[in-house]
């Protein structure tokens, strides 16, 4: 009997191993996390060249991650153990003030092969079209670095200032005429809800914030930002990102938008729906509110009927873009949106195609230095490029 007592820890045990073992081999892979809102690793094919370079462990590591049986109450389990233990982070996660959950942002995640290449190409592509169209970047920076005020005591973040100088610096003399600097904009109003509590985008009014800052450096009148400080609330019960990586928040969100006043015709996707609004209203009732904005990331949306000026304005984007165009649409005869992950053209093809006179590079910074997209699509051939442009 006590050795039965001895063992019987290690019998259920070792059937909840095995139970959540054949369960893993029997369930079909999940593609992608609502709850998250990415998409899901599933199972790396095996190859001798993967397996030599470290790619398949690399990525088999993350699909058991991705792939786990329960994983959401896992998480929610780690989350309350780690409180519990009086623990400020869990799962990447900072528990910040003023019910803030902050992503722990680290070296690794931006001092990278991959940041390199990116700011590289971004430099390149910008010096290679800075003579035929007005370009802009505007990279913006975390929640995390940008409220570092709201970190628990004596937390760390990485400092994305090191990114904004090697940019700078590999700009040169083009600097001030095309770097908008968001992130002075943004740090100036740090104590203002300028990002949402449960989530790593910036909120509507953050967006405004940046448009008032792109207007400045693009010369246009910046009262245009002022008559545009309307917003009306649609949402009020939003649990983001980072929520969704420690599933438990204090507080939940409230979603705003600013409403175009002009009547616009938008096209997604080279005409495969055809709307007057850039709204989803039905995301709102999902777990992914924040795909209110356009639908979320489409491939290529084209917007026409705001200001008959003959300008046409190309975003290059990521998601930190969509809720920022609801104010630009309106100050360009035509405004393109494009999101290279969607799209298996580059910016050469894109740039031939919709001959826009404007361009404005929008991303986040985190999100910008792991893009594998970026690099690979903003590469084309100076030479062609500059015959081409002297015919």
């Amino acid at each position: 009997m006590k050795k039965l007592n001895y063992l019987l820890p290690v019998i259920v045990f070792t059937c909840i191993l095995f139970g959540l073992c054949v369960k893993g081999i029997t369930s079909a892979d999940k593609t992608y996390s609502s709850a998250e809102k990415r998409e899901l690793q599933t199972r790396p094919k095996m190859s001798a060249e993967a397996i030599r370079k470290g790619t398949f462990q690399e990525k088999y590591e993350t699909y058991l991650s991705d792939q786990f049986p329960g994983r959401d109450m896992w998480v929610q389990l780690q989350t309350d153990a780690s409180r519990l233990m009086g623990k400020s982070v869990s799962n990447g996660v900072y528990f910040g003030k003023d019910d803030y959950l902050l992503e722990h942002h680290t070296d690794a995640e931006f001092e990278t092969k991959q940041e390199r290449k990116n700011i590289k190409s971004l430099v390149e592509l910008v010096k290679n079209i800075a003579d035929d169209y007005s370009v802009h970047v505007m990279l913006v920076p975390t929640k995390t670095w940008t409220l570092q005020q709201k970190l628990p005591f004596c937390a760390s973040t990485y400092d994305e200032q090191k990114m904004y100088d090697s940019l700078n610096e590999q700009l040169g003399n083009l600097v001030d005429s095309v770097v908008v600097p968001v992130q002075e904009t943004l740090c100036s109003h740090r104590e203002e809800d300028i990002y949402y509590r449960t989530d790593h985008h910036w909120t509507t009014l953050g967006a405004w914030y940046g448009y008032q800052s792109f207007l400045k450096a693009s010369g246009m009148d910046e009262k245009r930002a002022d008559e545009k400080k309307d917003f009306i609330t649609v949402s009020d019960d939003f649990l983001g990102t980072t929520y969704a990586k420690v599933n438990q928040a204090s507080a939940k969100d409230v979603i705003e938008t600013y409403e175009p006043k002009m009547d616009l015709d938008v096209v997604y996707n080279m005409g495969e729906t055809k709307l007057t609004t850039l709204f989803a209203p039905s995301y709102l009732k999902t777990s992914d509110e924040y795909s209110y904005f356009t639908g979320g990331n489409q491939a290529i949306i084209e917007i026409t009927g705001g200001e008959k000026n003959g300008k046409t304005l190309l975003v290059i984007k990521d998601s930190f873009a969509n809720c920022m165009i609801p104010f630009l649409a309106e100050d360009y005869e035509k405004v393109i949106v494009v999101d290279l992950r969607q799209l298996n053209i580059g910016c050469q093809a894109i740039l031939d195609t919709f001959c826009p006179t404007d361009v404005l590079i929008l991303y986040n910074t985190a999100q910008f230095a792991q893009d594998r997209e970026f690099a690979l699509k903003c590469y084309f051939s100076s030479t062609t490029w500059k015959i081409k442009n002297l015919r």
